[in-house]
């Protein structure tokens, strides 16, 4: 938001507005800067009657921009964040999420309770978001899409004879235009400046409707359509012999491996066994001591972990992502954790291999709060949990999405997300947690040897029971082999 001495300029997202407080700035004496991406209820006391000045944009083609500019910040704006599933979503899948935002539906309800979670308090100090816990809060709209709502919210009152609006798409002279009704007494020194400015902060895309599919321009029509009949717009379906320009994957790591959470199968929770038989391993568990419990000192290296205490089978502190370090505690469960092992190898078609595991004790009343794992390991693996100790007001929540996980259940989850746990019991609750590591995902930087002197906790690990698994299961040298024919025969 800028204001001068006859106007105030409010700063869409994505509408040209970089350009345009450059001119200002350049030209405006009286200019003066009152925040970023602020809406018109935020004009200081002395200037809330001054004339309202924005941009709009065609819908189809706004819709495009956000998603490609938050693609070049890789995934930084917790909006996009959590709207893309962690960075796992597809475009269509994310644009859907975002335009449905404030719909009277479970699914946005999750993303709404996920954003509350994250989004800061104040606009003050706002580095772009442009948004608040209380403005998610009371964004319920079953009729608008979120760009028709966060346009109304920056502008106010789109009919007021006091609010000017012009096109993006012909910004240079509809700006210009309302400089002059205005009677803007810089309106030829903005004029120049234009002629010799660039355009700023754009985006690098393909004309707009080389992205959409009938469905996804169709529900842009439907959500969008207060905008797009006051400013007279409609799809413009420009036909190209050259490609679209695609955009890179944002799924956190940075390359192309075709990775996604869940199998892209869902947003939050994947249910991949209904009928686990964990009594074997509970019965094993019920023989592990306090001090055994108390080894790992995962709760003093992660806040979130506090109130919880670890047994690590299969795990690294440095979080590798090939050649895990198998602890000497897991030939003790390896019988009884086979049949639950085979199940996923069997799952994800033996393409993969398991990179940790961990028995996680959560205490009774205790809670790991709100969280999104980070690193490239937790975010290139499937994170499989099996309650094998739980209870009913156990509550796990992923993506603003809250389930009981019961017992003999397997289920993965979006852990690139926002998830948290709350036990309401009087009893201790205990997970299984599984990371299984697709082939594709493993870079060749991770296949160079492991210097010894990097292998952690030592006195823990049983280097000659290393690796420990089923002759018959997946080598984790990831040769492909089964583990008899490659370092199991040697």
């Amino acid at each position: 938001m800028i204001t001068t001495e006859k106007f105030a300029f409010i700063h869409m997202h994505k509408t040209g507005g970089q350009s345009i407080n450059n001119i200002i700035e350049n030209c405006v004496p009286s200019f003066k800067a009152i925040g970023y991406h602020y809406p018109h209820y935020m004009l200081p006391t002395d200037s809330a009657d001054l004339p309202i000045v924005g941009m709009v944009r065609n819908p189809w083609d706004w819709y495009v921009s956000w998603y490609a500019f938050n693609i070049w910040l890789n995934g930084a704006n917790p909006l996009f964040f959590f709207l893309s599933d962690g960075c796992q979503a597809d475009f269509k899948t994310t644009l859907k999420n975002l335009i449905c935002l404030g719909a009277n539906t479970e699914k946005s309800q999750n993303y709404r309770n996920t954003l509350i979670e994250v989004l800061p308090e104040s606009l003050d100090g706002n580095e772009g978001v442009g948004l608040t816990k209380d403005c998610i809060r009371h964004f319920i709209d079953d009729d608008h899409g979120y760009f028709s709502w966060q346009f109304k919210r920056m502008h106010g009152d789109l009919d007021s004879d006091n609010t000017y609006i012009g096109r993006f798409e012909n910004l240079q002279q509809d700006f210009l235009t309302i400089m002059d009704q205005l009677q803007i007494e810089e309106t030829q020194t903005m004029r120049a400046k234009f002629e010799s400015s660039a355009h700023l902060n754009k985006s690098r895309h393909s004309h707009y409707s080389a992205y959409y599919d009938d469905e996804l321009r169709d529900l842009v029509a439907e959500k969008e359509s207060l905008l797009i009949e006051k400013y007279s717009y409609q799809f413009e379906l420009v036909e190209s012999d050259e490609k679209a320009i695609v955009f890179p994957s944002v799924q956190m790591g940075g390359i192309q491996d075709g990775f996604q959470k869940l199998s892209g199968k869902a947003g939050n929770f994947l249910l991949l066994d209904s009928n686990v038989n964990v009594e074997p391993i509970k019965n094993k568990l019920e023989q592990i001591t306090q001090a055994e419990w108390d080894k790992s000192g995962r709760e003093k290296t992660f806040e979130a972990h506090l109130q919880t205490k670890s047994l690590m089978l299969i795990y690294d502190d440095d979080f590798r992502h090939y050649k895990p370090t198998y602890h000497s505690i897991y030939s003790r469960f390896e019988a009884e954790l086979k049949p639950l092992l085979d199940t996923i190898a069997n799952h994800f078609q033996h393409n993969g291999f398991v990179v940790r595991v961990v028995f996680a004790k959560l205490q009774g009343h205790g809670r790991i709060p709100v969280h999104a794992d980070i690193g490239y390991s937790l975010l290139k693996c499937h994170r499989i949990h099996v309650p094998i100790v739980s209870n009913d007001q156990s509550f796990f929540t992923v993506g603003g999405e809250r389930k009981v996980m019961r017992e003999g259940e397997m289920w993965e989850i979006n852990n690139a997300t926002l998830h948290e746990v709350d036990n309401q019991s009087d009893d201790d609750r205990i997970h299984l947690i599984i990371d299984w590591t697709p082939n594709s995902t493993v870079r060749p930087e991770h296949k160079k040897p492991i210097p010894k002197g990097n292998l952690n906790q030592p006195k823990q690990v049983a280097i000659s029971d290393q690796p420990k698994v089923g002759r018959n299961d997946p080598c984790p040298c990831n040769s492909g082999k089964k583990f008899k024919k490659c370092h199991g025969a040697n």
